[in-house]
């Protein structure tokens, strides 16, 4: 939340940003004293070249107590307030360098089984958001889930039924997508390396991030992520005028990388079945469809028939012809 969930409402409070020492110093006494409460605590690796932080954030799972109760954890941390959005818990924590002013630490509670894959997906900050314009143009996405692909067939009218889930294993989607994993396990010593990650890449597409081709999310990240912002204005375009043209000749196309995904995770079947599903509940809306429009074209045929059985009684009552139509004088 960036440090301002405690910034709004009748009686806002003061959460400055903290300098790298103050925040280090507090990431370390936090997991200490949330390590008392679950079973496992983490934080995911920083974003690098970070000169201050607007608030701190912790992965946890395994409550030592059932049920969970976020009061005890408050108040082990003194915190004066806290904000629940299940999974996430905010708390305002006192400062100790500043009377009056608080840290906002925010607590993920995640499903044992889903604590790696929450932790791998939120390091290194924006990372994610760069490769992910890119292997979106290949039918691919990440999010707090795990790597899905997209049928194409489906994805226009239903996107949440086209995505596919392929993997949420760390290690799995690093080898599919060609990324290091020992550079991804540690922190990236400066903004430059983290970019030059995101282009290593096999899916990386320079033509992804073209501003006149960004999805309007894309262009919403651009205005509130200066990171994502200088990575499309600024490094992708040098980066294109320095490697070769070739490199990206080279990238396989959006239905060689979905048969790829299918055999790699051993998805075919279940790809086969959902589009399957998918085109039988297409032909049913299709005939339901048929169906009302016939029944519509019946309806004003019954209509039309009506209305020329009444004008002609009517016609006839009044001694005019009913072909004319017209009134007798």
């Amino acid at each position: 939340m960036g440090g301002k969930a405690f910034a709004q409402g009748p009686s806002p409070l003061s959460t400055p940003r903290m300098d790298p020492e103050l925040y280090h110093g507090l990431l370390k006494n936090f997991r200490a004293q949330l390590a008392t409460f679950f079973d496992r605590v983490a934080s995911p690796i920083e974003a690098p070249e970070k000169t201050s932080f607007g608030d701190i954030d912790l992965l946890v799972s395994g409550p030592r107590t059932e049920p969970l109760d976020i009061q005890w954890v408050g108040q082990a941390l003194n915190a004066m307030r806290i904000l629940r959005c299940r999974p996430l818990y905010s708390l305002a924590v006192p400062r100790p360098d500043l009377e009056g002013s608080f840290v906002q630490l925010d607590v993920h509670v995640c499903k044992a089984e889903d604590f790696e894959w929450r932790l791998f997906h939120q390091s290194h900050g924006d990372l994610w958001n760069l490769i992910g314009s890119s292997i979106r143009c290949f039918g691919l996405t990440v999010n707090d889930t795990g790597l899905h692909l997209r049928i194409r067939e489906i994805e226009p009218k239903n996107r949440k039924r086209s995505m596919i889930f392929l993997t949420a294993d760390p290690n799995e989607v690093l080898d599919f997508l060609g990324l290091e994993k020992i550079a991804y396990q540690k922190p990236f010593d400066t903004v430059k390396d983290m970019y030059e990650f995101a282009c290593s890449c096999r899916l990386f597409w320079p033509e992804a991030y073209h501003k006149s081709d960004l999805k309007a999310n894309d262009r919403k990240r651009m205005a509130k992520r200066h990171l994502y912002e200088q990575f499309v204005e600024d490094f992708v375009p040098k980066r294109q005028s320095t490697v070769r043209s070739s490199e990206d000749a080279t990238k396989p196309s959006r239905e060689e990388v979905f048969a790829e995904a299918l055999e790699t995770f051993s998805k075919r079947e279940e790809f086969e079945t959902r589009l399957r599903e998918w085109r039988n509940e297409q032909d049913e809306l299709d005939r339901k469809h048929g169906t009302r429009e016939w029944r519509k074209e019946q309806a004003m045929e019954a209509i039309a028939y009506t209305d020329a059985w009444i004008n002609f009684l009517t016609c006839t009552t009044q001694g005019a012809d009913p072909k004319s139509n017209k009134r007798a004088g």
